[in-house]
């Protein structure tokens, strides 16, 4: 009898080290996976396997794996960041997660349909072993040894904050970043209360018999170093270069790496510094109605961002293509459909905001055939196991047909407000960039708290018209002559204004583009993946 209690608690304690085992997969994943240091790594690890424990100096074994299995469930996010970024996952990842629309998280699913299958049995085998073969029993009876443990477990803590790696510390980074993610998302809700009476007082400083019409077009995913125009080895941007009156600004940079964290910065008044003004002040799509100018907003994409939906709301014309994404004709060029219907309306004075899909992962979703001239390249639903720096070579030239698309969006939305012979302007900037294997960490994609240069480096292209030059000639000139300054993303809202001609109380020339006073940045800051704030490195990696 004595022996077949032993044995019994041999095998029960087998099974808890297993279970262990796949509670700890997201750190284990880490150790091997991440991007820290071999030491720092194994510190992690260290703590992880404290934190875990601690819970079982008061709960029976029973209970303590059933709470785990809550984090059981969500470790596929944690380790689907790890494997994307190399790091744990962030506020702005878990941000991106509750706005991404159905659509979005199919063509996810669909990519990995053989790892859920095994995810699911995980599951299952998890909470038949914790519920058949773990006892209900107190782990720690000893007073003396929950005391010890409680002293332990207080030293990991105090330094594990001291050093700043509770932050990476699964499930309790999870925990942080979630609880983030919902306060953002709280004072995104209450700052929409407080603004419903904000105004800018923008008027159009001298009116004009001519028709205006302003277009912003709001790129996805976009490198700077990946168009001819700004100096790319492929002529990925044939049409751009062709056409009269473009501008590349070639030192401009998105303030974060994530399109849900860069929009507000791009279209409010906000920057990475004073980021929660975008909470309680309205767009410059409201400054141009304001100044009595139609507006409307077109969009591929965020049909479920509250943000946005704020803004296209209080718009004259929304117009949300929410076609699948996957969908193999859900091109860019689809938007055109509201653009000519808005353009038919004939206003006199009108802007035009278009938010497309770009670059949008899987990039060659984003192309019809036609613009398949880069190969080998990717090809439907690929599976997710082909994100590797081996195939490098078919990420970068199914990105680069991908541009060579956007090249010819560009292109003929241009040709379609050049031929209504208006004074009208064009400008166009993308969210964020993107890695493709470029560093030796062989960092792909963009959102990771680890980032380079090629997450905020941005095209940012302005278009004006032949009738523009003539009724703004200084602000054309201005605008060719400011393309190599050292601009950010919050410089946008002023410049779009200035370039219209319209002004307001706050308005800073010299943060516009379209002026004579314009003085770029001094020193850089973005907001990073976890909403903190940090100064943009000097020399970034490359």
């Amino acid at each position: 009898m004595k022996n077949k209690k032993i044995n019994g608690a041999k095998k029960e304690f087998v099974w808890m080290i297993i279970l262990s085992v796949v509670v700890l997969l997201p750190n284990i994943f880490l150790l091997f996976y991440g991007s820290d240091a071999l030491p720092v790594a194994l510190l992690l690890f260290g703590l992880s396997c404290l934190f875990f424990l601690l819970p079982a100096l008061f709960l029976r074994k029973r209970i303590f794996f059933i709470l785990h299995g809550v984090f059981v469930l969500l470790a596929p996010l944690e380790m689907a960041h790890i494997y994307l970024n190399l790091t744990p996952a962030t506020s702005a990842f878990l941000l991106s997660i509750i706005d991404t629309n159905q659509e979005e998280s199919f063509e996810l699913l669909s990519a990995i349909k053989f790892p859920l299958v095994i995810l699911f049995l995980l599951w299952a085998f998890y909470f038949i072993i914790v519920v058949v073969r773990i006892k209900n029993v107190c782990l720690f009876q000893s007073k003396r040894t929950k005391w010890a443990g409680i002293f332990i477990f207080a030293g990991a803590i105090i330094a594990g904050y001291a050093v700043g790696y509770n932050k990476k510390i699964y499930p309790y980074d999870l925990i942080l970043r979630t609880y983030q993610a919902f306060a953002v998302k709280k004072e995104i809700k209450k700052g929409g209360e407080q603004m419903k009476d904000f105004k800018f007082n923008a008027v159009k400083k001298d009116p004009v018999a001519g028709k205006e019409i302003y277009v912003f077009v709001i790129g996805e995913t976009g490198r700077y170093s990946s168009y001819a125009i700004n100096g790319y080895q492929r002529n990925t941007s044939p049409m751009l270069a062709q056409t009269k009156n473009v501008v590349s600004y070639t030192d401009f940079y998105s303030e974060a790496n994530i399109t849900s964290s860069s929009l507000p910065v791009i279209l409010t008044r906000a920057s990475a510094r004073d980021y929660e003004r975008s909470y309680v002040e309205k767009s410059f799509v409201d400054a141009f109605r304001e100044a009595g100018f139609k507006t409307y907003w077109i969009a591929g994409q965020s049909a479920n961002n509250k943000f946005i939906r704020r803004i296209s709301g209080d718009a004259d014309g929304e117009y949300f293509r929410t076609v699948n994404f996957s969908d193999t004709t859900n091109f860019d060029e689809q938007l055109w459909l509201y653009l000519d219907d808005v353009l038919a309306k004939n206003d006199h004075k009108a802007l035009i905001v278009i938010h497309t899909l770009g670059s949008h992962f899987r990039y060659n979703y984003r192309y019809p055939a036609s613009y398949e001239v880069f190969k080998p390249s990717l090809k439907g639903a690929f599976d997710y196991a082909l994100i590797s720096a081996k195939n490098k070579e078919l990420f970068v030239n199914t990105y680069d047909n991908s541009i060579l698309y956007t090249d010819f969006f560009l292109a003929k939305t241009i040709r379609k407000i050049n031929r209504l012979h208006a004074i009208s302007a064009l400008v166009y900037v993308a969210d964020h960039g993107e890695n493709l294997f470029d560093t030796k960490e062989n960092i792909v994609f963009h959102g990771g708290s680890d980032y380079t240069h090629y997450d905020f480096h941005v095209p940012f292209f302005v278009w004006t018209s032949d009738e523009y030059s003539v009724q703004y000639p200084c602000k054309q000139e201005n605008i060719r002559c400011n393309k190599d300054e050292k601009l950010s993303a919050h410089y946008i809202f002023y410049s779009i204004l200035d370039i219209a001609d319209i002004t307001f109380p706050g308005q800073i020339l010299s943060k516009s583009i379209a002026s004579e006073t314009l003085r770029g940045d001094s020193v850089r800051y973005i907001i990073n993946t976890n909403m903190e704030v940090l100064r943009f490195p000097t020399k970034s990696r490359i």
